[in-house]
């Protein structure tokens, strides 16, 4: 891809890859730090790339990009539990918690590569094809880890008190 296709082209491809960078459960900033990210290494490969797969290569680095960023903080959190471990002080759950938040749980639970793979059917209304693609799997690969991410979201919703009529 040349300098003025990238240009004009990445703006439209970084709102894109934000917007599933957010849903993936990435904060605003780890988003926005994924994103540049992403598209400095666009930039430095733009000659690479071409022009019709630079938004899968986008997608797909924003995405490994942003799993680096989950599994250090994994990283640290445990450290801190290991850390915070000799205190006996426990907190429980909250009590009162509306349908977005047992979704936002719900999600949270979900290993990376199901989440991601949820967000881009489901929400932003992807092919498997191209989320094959973006995520470097297989369609069947993607089908799989999709059942097994909607069932799991079903069970912890039923497990969070919403069943099937609610």
């Amino acid at each position: 891809m040349t300098a003025k296709e990238y240009n004009t082209s990445a703006p439209l491809w970084a709102d894109d890859a934000m917007r599933f960078a957010v849903r993936c459960g990435g904060s605003k900033d780890d988003s926005e730090d994924a994103v540049q990210e992403a598209l400095a290494t666009l930039w430095q490969r733009r000659d690479e790339i071409a022009l019709e797969r630079g938004k899968g290569f986008l997608l797909s680095s924003t995405y490994h990009k942003l799993m680096s960023m989950f599994r250090h903080r994994t990283v640290q959190r445990e450290y801190a539990t290991s850390v915070m471990s000799t205190s006996t002080c426990s907190q429980a759950p909250d009590e009162g918690f509306d349908l977005r938040e047992a979704i936002e749980r719900s999600l949270s639970v979900l290993p990376e590569e199901q989440r991601a793979i949820l967000q881009l059917r489901d929400v932003e209304g992807y092919s498997y094809a191209e989320i094959g693609e973006t995520l470097k799997l297989s369609v069947e690969r993607v089908q799989v880890y999709l059942f097994r991410a909607r069932v799991s979201m079903r069970k912890q919703l039923i497990k969070l008190g919403y069943g099937n009529n609610q």
